[in-house]
């Protein structure tokens, strides 16, 4: 096993106490529906990962801080604005992803305080939301705004999408249309 998969390994560690309390309870995840993502996150939109790095504090590690692009502006962004999230270190350069996020001052953090005094300097305002299930990676070109109707997102474990969602099938796994998606969400 290399250093960089055992650092990702003790950080996936890390980062499932600080968001779901004790080991028990990391095992034990429960599904979430989307429409409770979308009410979490103060911002929403399909972003474009430009640059990511893992980042530490005291020797020990903290996740990852990406650089993104918005690429399909949906709740409180701005196509083309440019910004900073984090926390998870798992998602890949050059992706597109529709994000869900949180201000990282506004995650609860009793269960873990020592990570968050830790590495609150080094980990950026925005978190991803649902216990890392609020990065869904986008399938395709999103470089054409006007084909957000056809964006398909490969959907993670343990989200819960509106039943009636148009889907296809792409090398055998269900992705579901963006824009379809969108038309059963809450208004942002």
């Amino acid at each position: 096993m290399t250093h960089l998969s055992m650092t990702r390994r003790r950080m996936a560690g890390a980062l499932a106490l600080l968001c779901v309390g004790s080991p028990a309870r990391a095992t034990m995840q429960a599904s979430m529906r989307i429409e409770e993502l979308f009410a979490e996150a103060y911002a929403v939109g399909v972003v474009k990962v430009l640059e990511a790095r893992e980042v530490s504090a005291g020797g020990q590690p903290c996740g990852a801080r990406y650089r993104g692009r918005v690429e399909g502006a949906i709740k409180n962004t701005a196509d083309g604005a440019l910004f900073e999230f984090g926390y998870v270190p798992f998602l890949k350069v050059g992706a597109s992803y529709l994000l869900f996020l949180r201000r990282y001052a506004d995650i609860p953090v009793e269960t873990a305080p020592a990570f968050a005094a830790r590495c609150e300097s080094v980990l950026p305002s925005a978190a991803i939301v649902g216990q890392w299930r609020g990065a869904m990676e986008v399938a395709g070109d999103t470089s054409s705004p006007g084909q957000r109707d056809r964006w398909l997102i490969r959907p993670p474990r343990l989200v819960v999408f509106p039943p009636a969602t148009r889907s296809t099938l792409v090398n055998g796994q269900k992705h579901l249309y963006l824009g379809d998606l969108l038309k059963r969400m809450p208004g942002p």
